[in-house]
């Protein structure tokens, strides 16, 4: 019976499964077993599965997939979680050359359990003028802007104190509304805490629930800040989960993201972890 190897990390709260799949255990039409896994209650709980493969003209490729069980564009956290543990696994140096989809990224290795990622350009997907129909899901929270950091995030700033908003309750109103069909948009909660300081919460599709951080997510509100109030890089952004450092090279340039790992525990997958369960 073969014995799958995987990490169990989170970067700054927001947690991942890193399956070993450099001998193919997985094709990655496994959505089911890959939500199974994810699963709190029933698997070994995380915001995201990511798998480590072996590639050409790369030192490795990732393939990321939600707790839904399906891919997604791109995770930040996930990647600088990926990098430590391809670093571990003996893919790479301290610099690493990776693949995740179509597209090719940077990152380093800034000391034991701290990654830097380059996430390239982000683009503003839409302007807060093109959001009139959002603005008026709640009169206290002001949309800054949807950008595309990999995924598209909509960044809200919030007159409302960030305790006192019922995230699950009221994220799911911008998540799916209309102006973002058919994907949907994932959504964050700002406020300033001092200039160059922003205090986030998030609420990520695929899985459909808060997180204690996310990396992309950070990248779009330090861009939402920086256009708005006319921040600086680098800018911090602070979530239940840790602090993230967000650099750029003005509102379209290059984006970097910056910020700790942590390994959790690693083990081995039974190769049963891919038979159905009753009734599936």
């Amino acid at each position: 019976m073969a014995e799958i190897p995987f990490f169990k990390m989170h970067g700054a709260g927001n947690d991942f499964i890193l399956i070993d799949n450099r001998e193919g255990h997985f094709s990655g039409r496994e959505q089911a077993v890959f939500a199974r896994l994810c699963s709190r209650p029933l698997g070994l709980g995380a915001d995201g599965l990511l798998l480590i493969e072996p590639g050409s003209e790369v030192d490795f490729v990732l393939r990321y997939y939600n707790a839904d069980g399906r891919p997604a564009e791109m995770c930040g956290n996930g990647a600088r979680c990926g990098v430590w543990a391809a670093h571990r696994l003996g893919l790479c140096g301290r610099q690493a050359r990776f693949r995740v989809f179509d597209r090719i990224y940077q990152a380093r290795l800034e000391g034991p359990a701290r990654v830097r990622l380059a996430l390239g350009r982000a683009s503003q997907v839409f302007s807060p003028d093109q959001l009139q129909a959002v603005a008026s899901v709640h009169p206290r929270l002001t949309p800054l802007g949807v950008w595309n950091t990999g995924v598209p995030h909509l960044v809200l700033h919030s007159q409302v104190p960030l305790e006192e908003i019922n995230v699950q309750a009221l994220a799911p109103r911008y998540r799916y509304h209309e102006q973002f069909n058919p994907a949907g948009v994932n959504v964050n909660f700002v406020v300033a805490q001092r200039k160059g300081v922003l205090r986030v919460r998030v609420y990520e599709r695929g899985v459909e629930r808060e997180t204690l951080s996310c990396g992309t997510g950070a990248v779009a509100c330090a861009l939402a800040a920086h256009q708005a109030w006319g921040w600086p890089a680098p800018i911090h952004v602070v979530s239940e989960g840790g602090t993230l450092e967000v650099s750029f090279t003005g509102s379209g340039g290059e984006t970097a993201l910056t910020g700790p790992v942590q390994l959790v525990c690693r083990g081995w997958l039974n190769s049963e972890v891919g038979s159905p369960e009753p009734g599936e």
